[in-house]
């Protein structure tokens, strides 16, 4: 097999594609799917990847067991970058910070925020999702993240979230929230130190702006 030999950095994404169907459709043309597959999702392999499971199901050819092999993929390659990861890392930077939570929004179809806990040294204490779905102050849960530090005894509190299928650019209520989360991180002595905006492999620095970097200066 050609993959066995060379890897797949010389594919064209419907080879890589057709691949992957093969294993769920063995006696259909995965050549023709294949290229349905990407006419369908704007050409490129990522973005048949983060289609949903129905969405992919209304491509001809596609039926539910290949439509979850395909979203086995991004989520297998989350995994296994943060399977990677160092435990107890020392974040010394908003890129270092940036380089460990890239992998929680592989793949990602929908907002979700990240928050990251740190002590006085800069060792990683507590790293998840705290919330999905829009990010508002309405929705996201200012108390739990409150509870969460305490719990900790973290010194300084980071967060993350993305802006799916969007830019790396913070909206109203992005900047909204994050002065709301920073005053009540105040409260229990508490810095927040940066809020990261990420969409697909970029981001950008809240404390860096020179627009919200007042919430950082606490």
């Amino acid at each position: 097999m050609r993959f066995v030999a060379e890897g797949i950095d010389n594919f064209e994404p419907h080879v890589i594609l057709e691949m992957i169907l093969f294993y769920a459709l063995p006696r259909q043309d995965t050549n023709e799917i294949s290229h349905r597959l990407l006419d369908a999702f704007g050409g490129s392999l990522s973005s048949v990847l983060d289609a949903s499971i129905e969405e992919l199901q209304k491509v001809k050819g596609i039926g539910e067991n290949a439509a979850i092999l395909l979203k086995l993929f991004p989520e297998v390659c989350r995994r296994y970058l943060l399977d990677q990861r160092e435990a107890g890392r020392i974040v010394t930077s908003s890129d270092d910070a940036a380089q460990y939570l890239l992998p929680f929004f592989l793949g990602r179809t929908q907002e979700m925020v990240v928050m990251m806990c740190i002590d006085g040294k800069g060792k990683i204490l507590f790293c998840d999702k705290v919330f999905e779905g829009s990010v508002n102050a309405s929705a996201v849960s200012i108390r739990r993240i409150v509870e969460i530090v305490v719990r900790y005894t973290a010194t300084d509190v980071l967060l993350a979230h993305n802006h799916p299928g969007g830019l790396a650019v913070p909206s109203e209520a992005d900047i909204e929230v994050t002065g709301q989360i920073a005053r009540a991180l105040q409260t229990v002595g508490v810095r927040l130190i940066d809020h990261l905006i990420v969409a697909g492999g970029d981001w950008v620095s809240l404390a860096a702006s020179p627009t919200t970097a007042a919430f950082f200066q606490g």
